[in-house]
């Protein structure tokens, strides 16, 4: 009944049907299915298509050039299809976990800046988490803790942080959207959430109850 009710609870957490943003953002090669993208590579294939049959030594090539021109189309299809899958293997994995995260959606849709994470009773100190968080990455650190300790070291004792007298932390997420390329950074924030939550959180967990992770 556990397992039915944390897969009912995940399934609810994200939403009902996927945009192709939020399936490419589960995968390294989303961006092979990105618009802009696929556009740029055409264009490029296109253009040396079109500049073979000006050239007499590329001329025997044309034929060649022009059915490259549709392997950008065709490569984006297939990534597109392989990635239909993607809400179920989001939902398989927050049922797995010992703790509800709410606002997933949010990383599914390259958002997100920070991960709010609520305690039971006791709560980690930053000293202690901050170490767990940069074997991740140096970019994700406690931005927001209990006022009993500063968050970071040599910084100043944080504002009260607690929801219903729960204590929480706050940790920076650490990850710069691509201007460029925001398929990529979608990704790289998609990885580095699972990655904190999976090598950090989780075994956190066992010595401090973890009630809920929100994205913020």
């Amino acid at each position: 009944m556990a397992d039915l009710t944390a897969r009912a609870r995940a399934t609810e957490s994200v939403a009902a049907r996927f945009t192709r943003l939020m399936n490419a953002a589960t995968s390294r090669w989303g961006v092979i299915t990105d618009p802009p993208m696929l556009a740029l590579a055409t264009g490029i294939l296109l253009i040396i298509m079109l500049a073979s049959l000006r050239i007499v030594v590329l001329q025997g090539l044309t034929p060649v050039f022009a059915a490259l021109t549709a392997l950008p189309l065709l490569l984006g299809v297939v990534v597109s299809l392989a990635l239909l899958g993607a809400r179920r293997r989001v939902i398989d994995w927050l049922a797995s976990l010992p703790f509800p995260v709410e606002n997933f959606n949010a990383v599914l849709n390259g958002l997100g800046e920070g991960l709010e994470i609520t305690f039971a009773t006791s709560c980690p100190k930053a000293a202690e988490v901050n170490p767990l968080l940069d074997a991740v990455s140096p970019d994700a650190f406690v931005t927001r803790a209990p006022p009993v300790e500063s968050a970071l070291p040599g910084g100043e004792p944080a504002e009260a942080a607690s929801i219903d007298g729960r204590p929480i932390l706050e940790v920076r997420i650490g990850v710069v959207d691509s201007a460029r390329n925001p398929s990529a950074s979608n990704f790289q924030r998609y990885e580095r959430v699972r990655a904190l939550i999976d090598t950090v959180l989780v075994p956190l967990h066992a010595k401090h109850a973890v009630t809920e992770v929100r994205i913020k």
